[in-house]
């Protein structure tokens, strides 16, 4: 069903191109967005920007690699997909736009006595499956099996670990549930996903390193030289290394109350003061468009 509901997204955003007369476009990721569409805009002189958020853009569908190269700019929130979509697609306006948080929804919350039943845990982590994810937290209950483990998010269906199963809620979790997930628990994980296809590396961060301090969570963050440049490690987030070192920081920072939730404090007044919003992000997106639209040119 796939190419006519892209066939009909196409047509009705060309239609509605016609009466509407946009002054530039802005397509988040863009799977299901068919490069005849980008070209239609282009031939029209509307300006368009994409903001591409993943590891890969060879594994989302067979659109995106094809469409990428004609937008006029793309924002990669992968330090590393500049080079990658130069060499590879041969675009030309490419920048680097982290990942960050939402203040509407990435904010400390009062947690009612149900919501403490149902996310409280001693560790969280919420993402999507990968191989990598599976084996850190299976390493983790194998060697402190008596932690309070809760995973929330898609595919986890696919894990084979017997250490991580009980903790496996099967759901993905947004909005306020998913920030008071993060709140309800002892120590966030800030797990990375690993290198995939088209991709000259792993995530060194993502939306969580944002999202979890933002909420005021403590967050537990797997430590490389980008991720350590937003947050000062022990003042502002925990970070590890390897899957031991994983395991010695989760034993630490469960006995250390205090320390943890000093931790946590910082962190957010980090994200506040630093401008890691998705607002202060988006500011960079608006700064483009108003130094690129033209005149609006009859369709």
């Amino acid at each position: 069903m796939r190419p006519l509901l892209v066939r009909e997204l196409t047509l009705r955003a060309q239609r509605l191109a016609q009466s509407f007369r946009p002054e530039g476009i802005f397509v988040y990721k863009g799977n299901v967005v068919h490069p005849d569409l980008i070209r239609f805009y282009k031939e029209r002189g509307i300006p368009t920007v994409n903001v591409y958020p993943d590891v890969s853009f060879r594994t989302h569908g067979r659109y995106i690699p094809l469409a990428l190269p004609l937008y006029d700019h793309i924002f990669t929130t992968k330090s590393w997909g500049v080079a990658d979509m130069q060499q590879q697609l041969g675009a030309k306006s490419i920048g680097f736009l982290e990942h960050g948080f939402d203040p509407e929804i990435h904010r400390p919350l009062s947690l009612s006595d149900k919501d403490r039943k149902l996310y409280g845990c001693d560790v969280v982590f919420i993402g999507v499956w990968s191989p990598k994810k599976e084996k850190l937290l299976a390493h983790l209950k194998r060697a402190l099996p008596s932690v309070r483990l809760v995973v929330w998010g898609s595919q986890w269906g696919r894990s084979r670990s017997p250490e991580i199963a009980t903790s496996l809620t099967g759901d993905e979790i947004l909005g306020d549930e998913y920030s008071k997930a993060l709140q309800g628990a002892s120590i966030c994980l800030g797990f990375l996903s690993e290198i995939t296809m088209g991709a000259s590396s792993g995530d060194l961060t993502t939306s969580r390193t944002f999202e979890i301090p933002a909420c005021g969570a403590f967050m537990l963050h797997e430590r490389n030289a980008e991720s350590v440049r937003y947050f000062t490690e022990d003042k502002e987030a925990g970070f590890f290394e390897s899957a031991d070192e994983l395991v010695e920081k989760v034993e630490f920072y469960l006995k250390h109350r205090d320390e943890r939730l000093r931790v946590a404090a910082c962190g957010r007044e980090r994200c506040l003061q630093s401008g890691y919003s998705l607002d202060a992000r988006m500011i960079r997106v608006e700064s483009w468009f108003a130094a690129h639209l033209p005149t609006v040119a009859p369709l």
